[in-house]
């Protein structure tokens, strides 16, 4: 009797022994598990905070780190992706956008970005297909119309182009690049239009340069030359170092029989690009035209110059 006892009490205490052993396998697991789970929080932080303030190679080292504890960290992998195409580096981009959308597929901003990797390259196939897959998920995307569009544009379908456009801006009326790209394209198609879509335009964006410029162009083509006159004007008196406006407006001077304006023009284009070769044949041709011969001979000289360099 005494024999059994001694030897159940042996075996209880084996157990005991035992059971606080796997507890104790237990707590240090879980201090693990607590630990690695606050080590990738706090490398989510700082990898971020260096992406935001766009030290891309100190941000991708964090993300890179957290990989090799969870390499299914959808944070890490976005911003990984989104790091190596601000570097250029389009296939590492297109590789870890991929590997998102293995691990998530609903996350229609993957496919807009495969999609603006695709249409950078040239890839228009492949830039609608994503485009599409994202629209599927989310069909309310102004940027995503955008990038069709675009598309649309470089494939040659203009009547495309323009409804992906309009829709974009349907979406959001304050997308500015939008309706440049209407008024370029409704110019190109002779449609008065496009001198309301640009005028929207500059009420959603007052101070863009491009669409005032535009505006003026637009004025030009369709031969409302009293407008243009005005617009080119206001382009050139708001945004003086506006080399391309400026030089458009000399041509447009020189076109009205204003060789005077047209000159000083030139020379105001010439103080900020002294080699801008349009210009100085410009000016060559309007000094040839008033006989002031030693000026033009200036002008040539430097043409003569520039064309040798092109040569070499």
């Amino acid at each position: 009797m005494v024999l059994g006892q001694i030897k159940n009490r042996r075996i209880l205490k084996t157990y005991r022994l035992f059971f606080s052993g796997v507890v104790l396998m237990a707590f240090f697991w879980s201090l693990c598990s607590c630990n690695s789970k606050n080590n990738t929080s706090s490398d989510l932080l700082k990898g971020q905070s260096f992406f935001h303030k766009s030290n891309l190679d100190s941000a991708q080292f964090y993300f890179y780190k957290i990989l090799e504890s969870d390499s299914n960290n959808a944070v890490a992998i976005n911003q990984l992706a989104e790091i190596h195409f601000r570097k250029v580096e389009i296939g590492k981009s297109l590789m870890f956008f991929n590997r998102a959308i293995s691990i998530d597929s609903t996350n229609e901003e993957t496919f807009f970005k495969i999609a603006e990797i695709k249409l950078f390259l040239g890839d228009y196939k492949g830039a609608f297909k994503n485009i599409n897959r994202g629209l599927r998920i989310n069909e309310r995307k102004p940027e995503a119309y955008f990038m069709k569009g675009v598309a649309y544009k470089h494939v040659g379908d203009t009547n495309k182009a323009i409804s992906s456009f309009k829709t974009a801006i349907e979406l959001k009326h304050d997308f500015a690049k939008v309706y440049y790209e209407l008024g370029l394209l409704l110019t190109l198609q002779n449609d008065p239009l496009a001198i309301d879509y640009y005028k929207r335009g500059i009420e959603v964006s007052p101070k863009d340069a491009g669409l005032k410029y535009s505006l003026a162009w637009s004025y030009n083509e369709f031969n409302n030359l009293g407008e243009a006159d005005k617009a080119y004007n206001n382009v050139v008196r708001e945004f003086p170092s506006y080399v391309e406006a400026k030089s458009n407006y000399a041509v447009f001077k020189y076109n009205l029989n204003q060789a005077d304006t047209a000159l000083l023009l030139c020379n105001q284009v010439l103080d900020d690009d002294s080699l801008n070769y349009s210009i100085l044949n410009l000016k060559g041709t309007i000094l040839k035209e008033k006989g002031r011969l030693n000026e033009l001979q200036k002008v040539k000289n430097k043409l003569r110059c520039i064309n040798s360099q092109l040569d070499f």
